[in-house]
C-alpha cells in the first residue's frame, strides 16, 4: 500500500489564487472554510487501485495527478468535515482481477476511507463489484467503460462512474466508422473478457439502428502476439473498416500489422480508448502515420476554456515540467478523477460522516457542480450512477510524439 502524503509540500507550487476563485465560483459546499485543513486532524481517505506496475500504462499516474490536484485544492480551501484533510491511498493491481479484488478489500478496511476509485481495466472493476456490495463501500470507476460496472442487479448500488459507458461509447464508434470512413460493413476485434462482452452487446443491440453492419466479430485473449488471422478474416468477409477494443500493447500489434499491408489493404480503424491509456506512440511510433485510426475520448485539454480544465492543466504542467497541455498523457483520466474527488467532497459535506453507506446515499443527492469535464446537474441520482453521457464524446488522433489531437 502506498500512502500519498506529499500534498503539503506541493501547496507552495499551486496556483492558489486561481484555485480559490474557481472554488468560490462553483458554490461548492466545503468552501465556507477560510483556512487550510488542519494537518493534525484525522485524515479522510480515498483509495485508488490501478495497474501501476504495467510499464506501458500511463493511466494510473494521470488519474493520480487528477486526484492530487483536487485534494490539494480542497485542502487549501479548508478540507472536509470541519477542517480534516483529504488523503490518498493507492494500490497496484498489475492488471490482474484477483489482485484488484484483494486490493479493494484491503483499502475498504482503512479507517475513515469513504470510497475507492478504480482505473483502466474494466474487467477488474466488474470483478470487484461483489466485494463493494458485500463491504458496502462505494466503487467509483474513473476510466472503465464496461456497462456492467453500473448496470447490475445489486440494490442499493454501490458502484458509480465518471467515465465513458460502452452503451453510448461503442455506438459513437460505429457512427464514426460510417460518417468518417463511409463504412457499411465492419469487423470488430474484441478481447475475450468483460470489456469485450460489453462491447459486443452494444454492437448486436445497436448496429441495426445504424448504417453499419458487423458480419465478422473476432475474439482475442490478453497476451496474443498477432492479429494477422483476425485481420485476414475481416478482409475475407469484405469489411471496409475495423472497430477495435484493446489496450496499448494490443493496439501496437494491430497497427504494426496493418501498416505492413499494401496501402490499398489498410482498413480504417476506430479504437477504444484503452489503446491511448499508455505508450502506444512509443510502441508503434513508425507505423502510426501509415494507419488511419481514430480513438474515442470524453475530454481534451486542447483549446479547453473550462476554468477547472485550465486549472488542472496548469497544475499538472507545473508539477511535471510539461511544456503544453498537449503533452499531458491520458488526459481524460486526470480530468475524470479530478471531478470525482470534488464530487466526493461534496458528498462528505452532505453526509457529515465518513461512513461509506452514508457517502453512497449522499452521492445520489449532490448539488450541481461545474467540473473540468462538464457541468453536472447533478452527477448522479438514485436511478442513474453514470455522471457522463454521449455529449462528451470526441475523437482524437495520436501523434508519434504522444499528443492526442481532437478531430472533426
Amino acid at each position: 500500500m502506498r500512502s500519498i502524503v506529499g500534498f503539503v509540500n506541493s501547496l507552495k507550487h499551486a496556483n492558489r489564487a486561481l484555485g480559490l476563485a474557481l472554488l468560490a465560483s462553483t458554490c461548492s459546499c466545503y468552501t465556507h472554510a477560510k483556512t487550510p485543513a488542519n494537518l493534525l486532524n484525522p485524515p479522510v481517505w480515498i483509495g485508488f487501485d490501478d495497474a501501476y506496475g504495467l510499464k506501458t500504462n500511463t493511466s494510473a499516474q494521470a488519474i493520480e495527478w487528477g486526484i492530487q490536484a483536487a485534494m490539494e485544492e480542497i485542502n487549501t480551501a479548508g478540507g472536509v468535515l470541519n477542517g480534516r484533510p483529504l488523503k490518498l491511498i493507492t494500490t497496484d493491481n498489475q492488471g490482474i482481477s484477483a489482485r484488484g479484488k484483494d486490493n479493494f478489500i484491503q483499502l475498504a478496511g482503512t479507517k475513515d476511507l469513504v470510497a475507492v476509485l478504480t482505473g483502466k481495466y474494466s474487467p477488474i472493476s466488474v470483478a470487484i463489484l461483489p466485494e463493494a456490495h458485500r463491504l458496502n463501500v462505494p466503487l467509483i470507476s474513473v476510466w472503465g467503460s464496461a456497462d456492467p460496472i453500473t448496470d447490475h442487479a445489486y440494490k442499493p448500488s454501490y458502484s458509480f462512474r465518471v467515465s465513458l459507458k460502452d452503451d453510448w461509447g461503442i455506438e459513437a464508434m460505429m457512427k464514426r466508422l460510417s460518417a468518417k470512413y463511409s463504412v457499411r460493413q465492419a469487423c470488430a476485434i474484441l478481447p475475450n473478457n468483460a470489456w469485450g462482452r460489453s462491447a459486443v452487446n452494444v454492437i448486436r443491440t445497436k448496429s441495426s439502428q445504424n448504417s453499419v453492419r458487423f458480419p465478422m466479430i473476432r475474439w482475442y485473449n490478453w497476451g496474443d502476439t498477432s492479429f494477422k488471422d483476425h485481420y485476414q478474416a475481416c478482409m475475407d468477409s469484405r469489411t471496409q473498416g475495423l472497430l477495435f477494443v484493446g489496450n496499448e500493447k494490443e493496439g501496437a500489434i494491430l497497427i504494426k500489422e496493418i501498416a505492413a499491408q499494401p496501402h490499398t489493404l489498410r482498413l480504417p480503424v476506430v479504437s477504444h480508448w484503452g489503446a491511448v491509456g499508455g505508450t502506444l506512440h512509443e510502441l508503434a511510433k513508425d507505423e502510426l502515420p501509415r494507419v488511419r485510426v481514430d480513438f474515442i475520448q470524453t475530454f481534451t485539454f486542447i483549446n479547453n476554456k473550462r476554468p477547472r480544465a485550465v486549472y488542472l492543466a496548469n497544475w499538472i504542467q507545473k508539477k511535471n515540467d510539461l511544456k503544453s497541455p498537449n503533452d499531458i498523457p491520458s488526459p481524460m483520466g486526470a480530468a475524470h478523477a479530478y471531478d470525482t474527488v470534488h464530487l466526493i467532497a461534496s458528498a462528505l459535506q452532505i453526509a457529515q460522516t465518513t461512513a461509506p453507506p452514508k457517502i453512497r446515499h449522499a452521492l445520489e443527492r449532490l448539488p450541481a457542480f461545474n467540473g473540468a469535464v462538464r457541468h453536472y446537474t447533478p452527477a448522479f441520482s438514485e436511478n442513474r450512477h453514470d455522471a457522463l453521457d454521449k455529449s462528451q464524446v470526441l475523437f482524437v488522433k495520436l501523434s508519434p510524439s504522444g499528443q492526442l489531437t481532437p478531430q472533426d
